[in-house]
C-alpha cells in the first residue's frame, strides 16, 4: 500500500470532502454550485433592459415538493454508541462488526434518500458499493432524517495502519452502476449527492 501522504492525496482526487455533486450522463460529477445563478441574473437583466418587466426564471422544482431541487447533505456521523465518526480519521473498523447512524438534511422533503458506503473507490479502479440502504420520507415528511446502515461488510480482512480511504455518499435517487463517467456513482440529471470521506483501518474484533 501506499504510504500516508500518498493515501490523502489519492483520498482527495476520490471525492472533495463534503462536496454537492450533480451527475449527468454527458460527464463527470460537477459540484452543485454552477453557473445557473450568472444565468439567471443575465436572463433578469435582459427582461428588466427589453420589456420594462422582470420574468421569474424557471428553477427545477421536484414533483409533489415545493422546494426547489437541492443535494442531501450529511451533517453528522456517529457509532452505535453515539460517538461522532470523527473526520478524516484514522478510524478503526471492525470486520464484521457496527452500525452508523448518519443524520442527512433533504429540502425535497418527499425524496426518498440512498447510501452507499465505498472503500477504496478509484484505487486503482472504480470498485461497487461494499454496503447500500435507503431511508424513504416517512408519513410525515422531516427536513432532517436518520438513517442507520451497517459496517459488516466494509472491511473483509484486517490490516495493519491507515490504508484505507472510506466513502458515504447519499443520493437523491438511486445510481446508475454502469456509467463509465462514474461507475457505480453516476445520477441521471437532475440527481444530485454529497459525501464525505475518511481514513480507516479494518481491524480484527476483540475475543
Amino acid at each position: 500500500m501506499t504510504g500516508m501522504s500518498d493515501l490523502l492525496r489519492a483520498g482527495a482526487r476520490v471525492v472533495a470532502s463534503k462536496c454537492r455533486q450533480w451527475h449527468g450522463k454527458a460527464g463527470a460529477a460537477r459540484f452543485v454550485h454552477s453557473s445557473r445563478s450568472v444565468v439567471v441574473l443575465a436572463v433578469l437583466a435582459a427582461a428588466s433592459v427589453s420589456a420594462g418587466c422582470v420574468i421569474p426564471p424557471d428553477l427545477s422544482v421536484e414533483k409533489n415538493d415545493a422546494a426547489v431541487n437541492a443535494a442531501p447533505v450529511i451533517l453528522d456521523v456517529r457509532d452505535e454508541a453515539g460517538n461522532p465518526f470523527e473526520r478524516p480519521g484514522p478510524r478503526d473498523v471492525t470486520v464484521g462488526q457496527g452500525r452508523l447512524v448518519l443524520t442527512i438534511s433533504d429540502p425535497d422533503l418527499l425524496d426518498t434518500l440512498y447510501v452507499r458506503y465505498f472503500l477504496d473507490y478509484g484505487l486503482p479502479a472504480p470498485t461497487p458499493a461494499r454496503i447500500e440502504c435507503e431511508a424513504a420520507p416517512g408519513a410525515t415528511p422531516t427536513l432532517q432524517r436518520q438513517i442507520t446502515c451497517s459496517l459488516v461488510g466494509v472491511c473483509t480482512t484486517p490490516a495493519v495502519g491507515p490504508d484505507h480511504v472510506f466513502e458515504i455518499e447519499v443520493f437523491d435517487r438511486p445510481p446508475v452502476v454502469d456509467d463509465p463517467t462514474r461507475l457505480f456513482r453516476a445520477l441521471d440529471p437532475p440527481g444530485l449527492s454529497s459525501a464525505w470521506w475518511w481514513q480507516v483501518t479494518c481491524v480484527e474484533a476483540v475475543r
